[in-house]
């Protein structure tokens, strides 16, 4: 039987796979081409995977919070992948004006829901494996992960759903909740 330690060392691993084969199943091929703008979003995740080779040996309890972490950043995602079921979701950067405003599930709350399972399991893996490379990484991940939503949401102001996704930014979070009202 494999030990704690073994399990910790892949699980990183394990959740980043699942959400890099998870959104070539989850997002449209056919809304628009991969964009260049997206391809951060891979660099991060398994970047933050090679920032493990650098990383010292943790109390047990950081690895236990960043575990949850991970395990948390996967319920998100799979709570997102669910809730967008059969919707027409394109890559992230793609130029195409979107036609919908979804805001069921996790979108409820964030805005975008699988930006923030991405940060979260970056963060979490950092937090389980810390490295100066881990939290430089996680804080260049975050200034590209405002980048890239502050993109995505500028093509909704130009889309025939621009007053819908107007009210509905002004009362959700881009990548944490919002846990005041608005206004």
């Amino acid at each position: 039987m494999p030990s704690l330690a073994k399990i910790l060392q892949f699980l990183p691993a394990g959740v980043v796979l699942w959400m890099v084969i998870g959104a070539g199943i989850v997002f449209t091929p056919d809304a628009g081409r991969r964009d260049p703008r997206g391809f951060g979003i891979a660099l991060g995740l398994w970047g933050t995977l090679l920032s493990v080779r650098a990383a010292i040996t943790p109390p047990v309890w950081m690895s236990a919070v960043g575990a949850a972490g991970l395990l948390a950043s996967l319920a998100i995602y799979q709570w997102a992948a669910i809730s967008i079921r059969g919707r027409l979701f394109s890559f992230a950067g793609n130029d195409d004006l979107p036609q919908f405003v979804h805001h069921s599930g996790p979108y409820t709350f964030v805005r975008n829901p699988f930006y923030a399972s991405y940060l979260l399991a970056e963060l979490s893996t950092v937090v389980m494996w810390p490295s100066v490379w881990g939290v430089a990484l996680v804080a260049t991940m975050v200034v590209y992960y405002q980048w890239l939503t502050r993109y995505e949401e500028a093509k909704f102001s130009r889309s025939p759903v621009a007053a819908e996704y107007a009210e509905y930014k002004a009362r959700t979070g881009r990548l944490v909740p919002r846990f005041r009202k608005p206004g």
